[in-house]
């Protein structure tokens, strides 16, 4: 099995990276995406949707 290490190569990278976090969605931003990729049920009850594994 393998998988990606997923993590920036640079500084600049990095520097790219964190200003995601001063990324504000509105509201109807955010219900659309809750409505494209729904969380999974609180406590692990249902698992996410397969879609999820793309």
């Amino acid at each position: 099995m393998t998988g990606p290490i997923i993590g920036p190569r640079t500084a600049g990278q990095l520097d790219g990276s964190l200003r995601a976090q001063e990324i504000t969605l509105d509201d109807t931003t955010l219900t659309r995406l809750e409505a494209l990729f729904p969380p999974p049920a609180p406590n692990g009850a249902e698992p996410a949707p397969e879609a999820y594994a793309w």
